[in-house]
């Protein structure tokens, strides 16, 4: 931290609302006979007195990259320090960072992600790096993005093992499939709670062109999302020269799909009431419905994690839908993480401090828990419903496993069941019970 930073915020404590903050600005450029540098730009991002000129700074930053980000952590180590701990909060600090970072939470993982895939694939160019793309509902540098994308930034992107592997190892980008839908209860009094509802996202792992290696989707515990990306980014090195990429990533991902089943055997060996492999893919929820849109109900199945919050709102949406199924009988996927090794390892220190700050708890154990938990079965489930799909897709050489867009669209409408040609995400019953309400056309 720079000698004058306390004095810096001491100041800008003081002198909010005042108008003193940002009468400062103009003498502090002038001084240097130029324009603002980055420590001045991060000063602004925090301390100044509007919203307009903070937003401005931030701007600045962000046009410079992670240099910008590295100004914000120079210039205000001590307060990311305290947040990181879940100590304190400054609101102002936050936005600058997850602005400047393109992550909410950013104080928390200390991540840069790009939202230009072309800035992206210049860079991993430059590093010989593949780069990870998070294709998500919503925006990753709010607070409401989607649900699953908020269990990413809390559960995995906070852990200090992830976020290292993924600064070290990947460039990385995000990119919204469409915005986040939200419910809203308005308590009628001024008070409202609002929430997302519906919808999941993707991890893609691309080489430097854009082109797709791999597709993780879904929630992953923080030591399985590390497996999985270290598999992935295996693939992207064993396949990076080969003059026939495409039969290259299909051998490796054909060899993953046998893989997959030798362990399911392993682990039925250790957990004899495991069903079979094929037992399990049909215990599975259905993924059919070729022609009409998926239901929402349908949908939101797919995802424990998620599905637990969601729920409720979408039966409030949905009364009676006629899309929805009982769901099937499904393996005890919290037992086979336990016997492949993935079993519930506690959430590290810096996810805890992350969940006081957001939560306003001070006691986070039990909630952390029951996250690790949820987060372990949703990885195991991921892998078979999900990933065994994506190695089967690889594996034949698909047309749509040769292009971003391509790959992206069909995990949305085939997996996911949230097809983009959906305008409504599957949220708008034509069947069902009657609820004597016009609806919008």
């Amino acid at each position: 931290m720079r000698a004058n930073h306390a004095r810096w915020i001491v100041l800008g404590a003081l002198v909010a609302g005042a108008g003193a903050t940002a009468a400062l600005w103009p003498a502090r450029t002038e001084a240097t006979g130029g324009p603002p540098s980055l420590a001045e730009l991060a000063d602004r991002a925090v301390l100044a007195e509007t919203e307009a000129e903070r937003d401005d700074a931030i701007l600045g930053l962000r046009a410079h990259d992670r240099d910008g980000l590295e100004a914000l952590r120079r210039n205000f180590g001590g307060a990311i320090a305290a947040l990181r701990r879940g100590e304190e909060d400054d609101p102002r600090l936050r936005h600058a960072i997850d602005r400047v970072s393109g992550q909410r939470d950013g104080h928390a993982s200390g991540l840069y992600w790009h939202t230009d895939l072309g800035a992206a694939r210049r860079e991993a160019a430059r590093t010989g790096r593949p780069i990870l793309s998070l294709r998500l509902l919503g925006r990753l540098d709010e607070e409401l993005s989607c649900a699953n994308s908020r269990y990413f930034r809390i559960v995995l992107y906070s852990d200090p093992a992830v976020a290292r592997t993924l600064s070290e190892q990947f460039v990385l980008h995000w990119s919204s499939e469409r915005p986040a839908p939200r419910i809203e209860i308005d308590m009628g009094d001024g008070r409202r709670i609002v929430r997302t509802i519906t919808g999941n996202s993707a991890h893609y792992v691309l080489d430097a062109q854009g082109r797709p290696v791999d597709a993780i989707v879904g929630l992953y515990a923080p030591d399985h999302f590390r497996e999985v990306l270290g598999e992935a980014a295996g693939r992207w090195r064993e396949c990076a020269d080969d003059e026939d990429r495409a039969a290259c990533l299909g051998r490796a991902h054909r060899s993953a799909e046998r893989a997959m089943r030798v362990a399911w055997g392993g682990a039925r060996g250790r957990a004899p009431t495991l069903p079979p492999f094929a037992g399990a893919l049909r215990s599975l929820p259905s993924r059919d419905g070729a022609g009409a849109a998926p239901s929402a109900a349908a949908a939101m199945p797919l995802t424990l994690s998620k599905a637990s919050v969601e729920t409720p709102a979408l039966n409030a949406v949905r009364p009676g839908d006629r899309g929805a199924r009982a769901a099937p009988p499904e393996p005890d996927w919290n037992r086979l993480a336990a016997v492949r090794g993935h079993g519930v390892a506690p959430l590290s220190a810096a996810t805890r401090a992350l969940l006081r700050l957001k939560t306003g708890r001070d006691d986070v154990d039990d909630l952390a828990v029951e996250l690790a938990r949820s987060a372990a079965a949703d990885g195991e489930r991921n892998e078979l419903l999900f990933r065994h799909a994506v190695h089967g897709w690889f594996a034949a050489r698909d047309a749509s496993t040769r292009d971003f867009e391509a790959l992206n669209a069909r995990v949305y409408a085939e997996l996911m069941l949230t097809p983009a040609s959906d305008p409504w995400l599957g949220l708008r019953a034509e069947g069902g019970l009657y609820d004597a309400v016009e609806i919008a056309r």
